[in-house]
């Protein structure tokens, strides 16, 4: 045992093997001080290139903001990859130990992420194929509101009260998407109740000289009205009529506090729920004003 330790400390005192260590712990530091200022200068350079995205004028190159935001979140993880795969390579891993541990990690990430990966193919088809962009208004898995961001796995919505809502990609190109901003125009629907004993041509006048009457409905098409269905309680009138996307909200807020208005100034009744009770058994002796 003294032996092997005597031995230890004799080849520790040679000045070769000290020599050799010190210059190779140099150029490993000088290799990481490397590394270090190459990824630094090309985050800098990335984050330089990025506003290019942002140019507006008719003449120069201009981007779709959601393809933007997409190529953005591309470019953050496929320039780190790269320049970790640079790093390795010049701190002395070899290539082949390099590409057996990327494949490797290929597969073991592509069956955890399995997922993810259709995310993935899901954003390239709503990009390639424009099913929607940033600031559409959509409707997608019941979430009404505004396309806020397109990112590599998910896309973003604003809803109408400024929920922020993320839904994966995989799911909106499996699911039913409507596109409000696709078309100029937007049709207006209103299902109103009358009671039974109103006059319902009254009724619908009163309601389409409501919508007809506000500036900002299209003339044409025109507008109409036409009973929808007979309820329990009431005669259920849908009032139609178009306007264009950017006034729906407007007309729709502005037709639904003027409808009650317009049906009592022709003496309509808006009717609540109620039942009629009949008694068929006149043996049976009931005392309706019985506390």
């Amino acid at each position: 045992m003294n032996k092997f330790i005597n031995e230890v400390f004799s080849k520790l005192a040679d000045k070769k093997i000290l020599v050799n260590f010190t210059v190779e712990l140099i150029f490993f530091i000088l290799k990481l001080v490397f590394c270090i200022f190459i990824y630094y200068v090309a985050i800098k350079v990335l984050k330089k290139l990025t506003p290019l995205f942002n140019i507006k004028k008719k003449d120069d190159l201009v981007v779709d903001k959601s393809l933007k935001s997409f190529i953005k979140s591309i470019l953050n993880v496929g320039v780190h990859a790269f320049l970790i795969t640079i790093c390795l390579l010049i701190m002395g891993v070899k290539e082949s130990s390099l590409l057996a541990f990327f494949g490797t990690l290929g597969i073991g990430v592509g069956l955890a992420l399995k997922d993810n990966l259709s995310n993935f193919a899901g954003g390239i088809i709503i990009l390639l194929f424009k099913t929607y962009k940033v600031g559409d208004e959509v409707n997608i898995s019941d979430e009404m509101g505004y396309i806020d961001d397109i990112d590599i796995f998910s896309t973003t919505i604003k809803t109408h009260n400024n929920d922020l809502v993320m839904i994966p990609n995989g799911m909106i190109i499996s699911n039913k998407v409507i596109n409000y901003t696709k078309t100029p125009i937007r049709r207006l629907k209103f299902i109103i109740g009358i009671a039974y004993d109103a006059d319902i041509d009254v009724a619908r006048k009163a309601l389409e000289d409501l919508l007809r009457e506000n500036p900002l409905v299209l003339k044409e098409p025109a507008v109409y009205s036409h009973v929808d269905s007979y309820g329990d309680s009431s005669i259920n009138i849908a009032l139609k009529g178009w306007t264009s996307n950017e006034n729906y909200w407007t007309v729709y807020k502005e037709t639904m506090n003027g409808i009650k208005k317009a049906l009592d100034n022709v003496n309509v009744e808006i009717p609540f729920p109620q039942m009629d009770i009949s008694i068929k058994n006149p043996k049976m002796d009931i005392n309706l004003n019985k506390d």
